[in-house]
């Protein structure tokens, strides 16, 4: 089956939509089994939170400060080979998106593929989890 991002059918809740991408992005991160370091801002951790209604997305958007912090502390803006820049680019892929930009969805998603091939992990693999887990139109 040849795939598209931009025919992903969204639910037609923005935070529906918000916990379907989270979803998806945790489901990827746990297979390739990544690891955030720092264990109060852990954004798969906060993430799942969000999904199940424990926490806001107030809680997201500290842990995103923290992640765009180290980013700018270790000068690493504009770093797309460090594996720690990679990493915490992947923590903001999950905390950055809510509620309010459920449009760009389909941009976010296709960045963390990136991300996950920055890092030399198997972007096909996380295709697959994305054919399995996503409804398309058409």
């Amino acid at each position: 089956m040849s795939i598209n991002i931009g025919s992903i059918v969204w639910p037609g809740s923005g935070c529906q939509s918000v916990k379907l991408y989270l979803g998806f992005l945790i489901e990827v991160i746990e297979a390739f089994d990544i690891k955030f370091s720092g264990d109060d801002f852990d954004p798969v951790a906060i993430s799942k939170k969000y999904v199940s209604g424990e926490v806001l997305s107030q809680a997201r958007e500290e842990c995103a400060k923290v992640w765009w912090g180290r980013l700018e502390s270790e000068g690493a803006l504009q770093d797309f080979e460090s594996h720690d820049a990679l990493i915490a680019r992947l923590a903001l892929c999950l905390l950055v998106v809510d509620e309010n930009n459920v449009g760009r969805l389909g941009e976010s998603l296709s960045w963390f593929l990136e991300v996950i091939g920055f890092l030399g992990l198997d972007v096909d693999r996380s295709i697959e989890i994305m054919e399995r887990y996503f409804s398309f139109s058409g």
